[in-house]
């Protein structure tokens, strides 16, 4: 399912999101609403498209299976993005690419 979901989102679900985060904010907004818009939407598409794709893989496929498994999915999926997942790759990635304020050695 790694695979299935990192081209989804890579592909299709990335513009998606982006797209729609922009109905409500503005390019003037700042940055780090933007970026926690951007994420609200993602897991809004990623969480009930995965449900739907394990829903036909590991139980039995039914609408009614899919809202379960969705609605079992969703809470965890937008805390696990807001509070953990999100924060902890912005950290990885602030100490990665570090702007220019500070001097190379």
């Amino acid at each position: 399912m790694a695979p299935i979901a990192f081209v989804l989102e890579f592909f299709v679900v990335s513009k998606l999101a982006g797209k729609l985060a922009f109905t409500v904010m503005k390019p003037t907004d700042r940055p780090q609403f933007i970026t926690y818009a951007i994420s609200i939407c993602i897991c809004c598409i990623m969480c009930p498209t995965m449900s739907l794709i394990a829903t036909v893989l590991f139980k039995e496929p039914s609408f009614g299976e899919w809202i379960r498994t969705w609605a079992m999915n969703f809470p965890m999926a937008i805390c696990y993005q807001m509070f953990y997942c999100g924060p902890f790759v912005r950290l990885i990635f602030r100490l990665i690419f570090r702007r220019g304020d500070k001097k190379q050695q």
